[in-house]
């Protein structure tokens, strides 16, 4: 049987690299987003559960659609 990653840990994996690839900062991409910089790294982490409006905001700053934080990506850091 396959093991299935929950889906905050999917996302969570998914923000931090293009979070990463734009360079911005923790600090400027909570900021952008309306979260506090310790909520955003919780959901890097794949520790935190949010609600859709967070991700929705989430992806309209990293000018994605929120589709794209759900794609599971294999290899590279987790």
């Amino acid at each position: 049987m396959q093991h299935v990653r929950p889906i905050h840990q999917i996302i969570g994996q998914n923000v931090k690299r293009i979070r990463r690839e734009q360079g911005l900062s923790k600090t400027t991409l909570a900021r952008m987003a309306g979260i506090t910089r310790q909520f955003l790294t919780s959901i890097e982490k794949g520790a935190s559960d949010m609600k859709v409006s967070v991700l929705q905001d989430l992806a309209d700053v990293l000018n994605v659609e929120p589709a794209v934080l759900l794609i599971v990506h294999d290899g590279g850091e987790f």
